[in-house]
């Protein structure tokens, strides 16, 4: 499972979706602390091109996406690409965010949305 955070500075989540220098990303390799970590920086895009689908392009394979801020139309439309965002207040370590979601992963006890992500994978 592939989870990104909005961020400019490689360790808190501090920026808002549509205007995020670069995502974080961390894969959860479904063992206890089996995280891959790598950075995708977003693309300089031209005025013409729809940022939010560029970027939604670029974290197709993300189950997740943490970032401060996100408007309702691009949340909806993650939602329909199959991308959960989530929130976070600016500062937000990362590292904090991924032992909150390991530990959830760990304890079995998953809300319906992330249960239906997983489609049947197994945290150890």
């Amino acid at each position: 499972m592939l989870v990104a955070f909005a961020c400019s500075d490689g360790s808190t989540i501090d920026s808002h979706f549509a205007s995020a220098p670069a995502f974080e990303m961390y894969k959860f390799a479904g063992v206890k602390q089996g995280i891959i970590h790598t950075t995708l920086a977003a693309e300089d895009l031209d005025e013409s091109v729809d940022k939010v689908d560029a970027l939604i392009t670029m974290l197709k394979e993300c189950a997740i996406v943490y970032c401060t801020q996100i408007g309702g139309p691009a949340a909806a439309r993650l939602v329909q690409s199959g991308i959960h965002p989530m929130k976070a207040p600016e500062g937000t370590k990362i590292i904090d965010e991924l032992n909150k979601l390991n530990n959830l992963l760990l304890s079995k006890k998953l809300p319906p949305w992330l249960k239906k992500k997983l489609g049947g994978i197994e945290f150890v």
